[in-house]
């Protein structure tokens, strides 16, 4: 459940060819060395291994079209991309650069060997344009850098405001943030709307409980000793019992869908307006906007109860068999240096892990129309 519930996007509908078991492959072809003329001969290709909608099209297409080199971008389901992943760097039939999401950090950290540190790239010298607890997690126990943070998952909530309207609830965003300051508030919020509405309160328990472990600083595993080593918790840690005993609160309370997060159902049912409510760390605002586009407008964004977390996040890594390191690296800095990254969030609502761009008014002025122009970059 915990795999499928952490994965952090979509997969893409735009381009490429997709194959039965959910993988898409897109080639952004170079335009020339900066000119935009013809290259004139072969350029080396570079593979990008990546899951969801990582949203680094438009970034990608901007490197090719000024450096010779063209980026294939293999995008697979969640679970199935780290799993091919992990196989392949056993193999060393790798591609020359992987995405490894925050949730399979520890798996892929524990083998450093399997990686070029990044350090030997000049990782070093970009390492403060990063929040420092994003940038620990590409890092091994050893000091091997093996990844650079995407982007961020800080979460509020998503709301249809029509629904609430029709149910008798406020629709002003800060108005109903006021309505649950605690998770009990927000349980009785649930409460009073499913007896106003015929429509569920919340997509599912699994997204509840999601949203409510990643309050917490540590989940299932405890944090690293000084040696790298962690030991389970999740028997013992009070905020994973806390966060099941509310998520079944919810679901016994009938506030409920019960839809499976990310499938072609909870999908559907985001279009229709069969739940009011959806858990979104900042990355869920673009899937959102990409599986209910004719819900424009309709949505709002308030804030989460007991204050906010982290939800996601993904370290972009180069495999130690990669024949193209140096240039792989040019690519992987330049897309997720904090200029790239604040148009990943402008384009699609990634949340930068660049903290120089926060206080920028690109950041502080933004509003997103889809969700009612929310003040999306403040939030």
């Amino acid at each position: 459940m915990v795999l499928a519930l952490v994965a952090a996007a979509c997969s893409s509908d735009d381009g490429g060819d997709t194959d039965a078991g959910g993988t898409e492959t897109t080639t952004t072809e170079a335009t020339g060395g900066g000119d935009g003329g013809d290259t004139g001969g072969d350029v080396p290709v570079l593979n990008l291994w990546t899951f969801g909608a990582m949203c680094l099209d438009s970034v990608i297409a901007e490197y090719a079209e000024n450096n010779p080199v063209e980026v294939e971008v293999k995008e697979a389901d969640y679970a199935a991309h780290h799993e091919a992943y992990f196989a392949a760097l056993a193999t060393g039939e790798v591609p020359d650069m992987g995405a490894v999401e925050v949730g399979f950090s520890a798996q892929f950290t524990a083998s450093p060997q399997a990686f070029y540190d990044l350090r030997d790239f000049g990782a070093d010298d970009i390492k403060d344009d990063y929040l420092a607890w994003r940038w620990e997690q590409g890092v091994s126990a050893d000091g091997t850098v093996i990844g650079i943070p995407t982007d961020i998952g800080g979460m509020a909530v998503a709301y249809r405001a029509d629904l609430f309207e029709a149910a008798g609830l406020p629709t002003d965003r800060d108005e109903v943030s006021a309505l649950w300051p605690t998770w009990d508030d927000f349980i009785a919020v649930g409460e009073q709307f499913v007896a106003n509405s015929d429509t569920a309160f919340i997509d599912s328990g699994g997204t509840l409980f999601n949203a409510l472990i990643n309050q917490g600083e540590e989940k299932f595993y405890s944090t690293p000793d000084a040696d790298g080593n962690t030991e389970l918790i999740y028997d013992t840690n009070p905020s994973i019992q806390r966060a099941w005993d509310i998520a079944i609160q919810a679901v016994e309370a009938g506030l409920s869908a019960n839809y499976q997060n990310f499938s072609p159902e909870w999908n559907a049912a985001m279009a229709n307006g069969d739940y009011a409510v959806l858990m979104a760390p900042a990355w869920m605002m673009g899937y959102i906007q990409g599986q209910a586009p004719d819900t424009e407008g309709l949505w709002d964004i308030a804030s989460m109860p007991e204050g906010g977390g982290n939800w996601g996040g993904t370290q972009l890594t180069i495999p130690a068999n990669s024949e193209n390191a140096e240039l792989t690296y040019d690519l992987l800095s330049y897309i997720l240096a904090p200029e790239q990254q604040l148009k990943v969030f402008e384009e699609c609502g990634n949340f930068p892990s660049t903290p120089e761009v926060y206080d920028t008014p690109a950041i502080q002025d933004f509003t997103n129309p889809f969700f009612s122009d929310a003040p999306v970059g403040k939030i």
